[in-house]
């Protein structure tokens, strides 16, 4: 039996276009691959899902110019969380 940790991750996006914030829930699954090395697959609100820094795209103005910040841990519930703008350069 291989022995699995699941660890729950809050990853902080924020767009450089319009300068949306949002963060999501993302549960990182480590296993041992049975070769001495370790896997990890990602899940979001319990479906699989591509790592959070795989190519995300802003939701409110679809660009890819995306800035993903360092993940905490989730000692809470919750998968989304948005943030209001932030006043840009005029």
């Amino acid at each position: 039996m291989r022995d699995v940790h699941v660890i729950t991750e809050i990853w902080r996006f924020e767009c450089l276009s319009c300068q949306s914030r949002w963060e999501h829930a993302y549960e990182a699954w480590h296993v041992d691959d049975g070769r001495g090395g370790n896997a990890v697959t990602w899940r979001r609100a319990g479906t699989v899902s591509m790592p959070p820094w795989a190519d995300p795209s802003c939701a409110d103005c679809s660009d890819l110019r995306v800035r993903v910040l360092p993940p905490r841990a989730d000692f809470g519930g919750g998968s989304a969380t948005r943030f209001p703008k932030q006043p840009g350069p005029q």
